[in-house]
């Protein structure tokens, strides 16, 4: 019997360990996830601070004050899109590193693009002309070129309503669509294929502005990443998924150990498996089915305080356990089969039990740092410790019971006499206090007087420090 329930206690606290094992594991992977979105952000955001020290030293930069912009636009295309791959975890696609006479000015993928800042869309367009009849082999070699955004948007705008819809085209828009289909049939290229819109827009690459623009990229990075911690942790929170899943093996496990603790019980009293009559097989499926059942509400419990909670999983475990003995024993108790006495024995046995086995499982798992194992080790010691001081101390323990209990119930008896008339006398005294209480603040002076001249003795106060009449306040001022 004893070992059948050192067995049994084991298999509870193993299903609590691997419950919280799972919850573990979830939470290592969570903050794996953490970590290296936090390297992401800091890459991301180093990313911005070679622009910023780019564009903080604008005698560096080609040009005028005027042009000056075309190079800061390359700069920020690299490193905005740059940025945005690291936050995410990808490595950088846009390479700068090309010469400044080269026919690109960075590379996307390892293909050359060649960026072109120009007011307005006209104007850009022009500028993509000029330069592939600089440099011709330039679309054939893989190259494309990347516009304003802004720009790119009418641009295209323009083109498709051009297409469809050619007279909704004002006199500027049908020249400019003409400019491009005439420039698509000449270079046999598509306009929407080797032009491509930047990270940002004409007036975004403008000294005296870009600063801005840098900053607020910044904050919407910062932004994002916030966003994508905030997913790592709703990816990683607990679960109806995995709360039923571990519910459902909780439930398997503690039938199947009921099972086969019951058919060994059987087999153990004289009767074979072939000798199994249908009541020996109902008798079997009803603990089974109980057992599947406390292991339904044990996993379902255990799971909800390890994970919403913060309950470690044996102290979990042995508040079910404890819950279930004790339940068991009231129902005992209703139904006239024990005593009070009894049950309140029994009670605190269950629950000294189970107190141990949940010492004893984390004992053992902080001394066998390895999932599963050390619960059932520690448990599986614990508790043989128990039922051996059980063994030899269970006489003396129920003398030392007797005794507590026979001395409490003549301390109650010769106490109860004692704390009636104290109780009786306290009450005396509250009335009388409240009474003098209501007199001291009476709307009659005299009364008041007096009432508080008696107030002050039941509270203690020596007469000699007390003016009680009229000649000893005239004395005390006068003196």
């Amino acid at each position: 019997m004893r070992l059948r329930k050192i067995f049994k206690s084991s298999q509870d606290q193993a299903v609590a360990a691997w419950i919280e094992e799972v919850k573990n594991i979830r939470i290592a992977n969570m903050k794996v996830l953490l970590d290296d979105q936090a390297l992401n952000l800091r890459s991301s955001l180093e990313e911005l601070s070679k622009l910023k020290e780019f564009i903080g030293d604008p005698d560096h930069i080609l040009g005028s004050p005027l042009t000056k912009h075309g190079e800061i636009a390359e700069h920020v295309q690299v490193n905005f899109s740059n940025a945005d791959r690291l936050l995410v975890g990808k490595s950088r696609n846009h390479s700068i590193d090309v010469g400044r006479t080269a026919m690109e000015d960075y590379l996307r993928n390892g293909k050359m693009v060649q960026s072109k800042f120009y007011n307005g869309e006209k104007g850009t367009f022009n500028a993509v002309v000029k330069h592939l009849e600089k440099y011709p082999d330039f679309i054939k070699q893989g190259g494309n070129y990347d516009i304003p955004k802004d720009q790119y948007d009418q641009l295209m705008d323009i083109y498709n309503r051009g297409e469809t819809a050619r007279y909704s085209l004002n006199r500027s828009e049908e020249t400019l669509f003409k400019n491009m289909k005439n420039w698509e049939v000449e270079k046999h290229v598509k306009v929407n294929k080797v032009i491509h819109p930047s990270e940002v827009d004409y007036k975004d690459v403008q000294t005296g502005v870009v600063d801005k623009v840098v900053d607020k990229k910044e904050r919407s990075i910062e932004r994002k990443n916030e966003d994508i911690e905030n997913n790592i942790r709703y990816e990683h929170r607990p679960t109806l998924k995995e709360g039923l899943q571990t519910t459902a093996v909780a439930a398997t496990l503690e039938g199947g150990t009921t099972f086969c603790l019951k058919i060994y019980e059987k087999h153990k009293n004289g009767k074979k498996l072939s000798e199994f009559t249908s009541d020996d097989w109902k008798d079997v499926g009803i603990d089974t089915a109980k057992g599947t059942a406390k292991g339904t509400i044990r996993g379902s419990t255990v799971y909800a305080m390890t994970n919403f909670v913060g309950t470690h999983a044996p102290v979990a475990n042995s508040l079910v356990t404890a819950t279930f003995g004790v339940v068991s024993l009231a129902r005992k108790f209703e139904k006239k089969e024990i005593t009070g006495e009894e049950f309140a024995m029994s009670s605190e046995i269950v629950c000294l039990d189970v107190g141990m086995s949940a010492l004893s499982s984390i004992i053992g798992q902080t001394l066998i740092p390895v999932p599963v194992l050390g619960a059932i080790v520690g448990n599986t010691v614990g508790m043989f410790m128990v039922e051996i001081a059980k063994n030899y101390l269970d006489a003396d323990e129920q003398k030392l019971i007797k005794q507590y209990v026979s001395q409490m119930n003549e301390l109650d008896k010769k106490y109860k006499k004692e704390y009636e008339s104290v109780l009786r006398n306290i009450q005396k005294k509250e009335q009388k206090f409240d009474s003098l209480i209501e007199l001291a603040f009476d709307e009659d002076v005299n009364k008041a007087f007096e009432a508080s001249i008696e107030l002050a003795y039941s509270e203690g106060v020596e007469k000699d420090s007390l003016l009680k009449n009229m000649d000893e306040i005239d004395s005390y001022f006068m003196n």
